[in-house]
């Protein structure tokens, strides 16, 4: 069962992370261990350079890191509420294919949970493409949050 609600976790997004965090995320669907999150497309997320079969311009790396980043830190944040605080450990990014002109979508899944440490998972997909554009793993690890 989740602990909380999308729009608790849209409010959380904008109230924890800093303002260059947040874009306009839409929560669209909460799981079991899971999260589906909606970045709405914004032209100033692409590259400014050309993808190299000259096709029209890609989301950048670092844009397509920092959405799967957020959509782990809210699926630790659904399943184990905001008494939390999730913190990154690690990340490994696969780049499997460009991310184009669309909105990004990011699945992302506690594979393992631990006392301290959980081990997720995310997939990106540009919407309407079946095919996904990265694989994401990361590891988070959860302190208490001091009241």
């Amino acid at each position: 069962m989740t602990k909380l609600s999308a729009r608790e976790i849209e409010a959380a997004i904008i109230s924890n992370l800093p303002p260059i965090d947040h874009h306009d995320e839409i929560v669209e669907e909460i799981g079991k261990d899971f999260i589906r999150i909606r970045l709405p497309f914004k032209q100033d997320f692409l590259g400014r350079e050309p993808w190299q079969d000259a096709s029209g311009k890609v989301f950048s790396g670092p844009m397509v890191m920092g959405f799967a980043d957020t959509a782990m830190y809210c699926c630790v944040l659904s399943v184990m509420g905001l008494s939390v605080i999730p913190v990154m450990v690690n990340l490994n990014v696969t780049f499997l294919r460009p991310m184009r002109d669309a909105d990004m979508i990011a699945t992302a899944q506690i594979k393992r949970r631990g006392k301290r440490l959980n081990y997720l998972e995310c997939w990106l997909h540009s919407d309407g493409d079946a095919e996904p554009c990265a694989h994401v793993t990361s590891t988070y690890r959860v302190a208490k949050r001091q009241s």
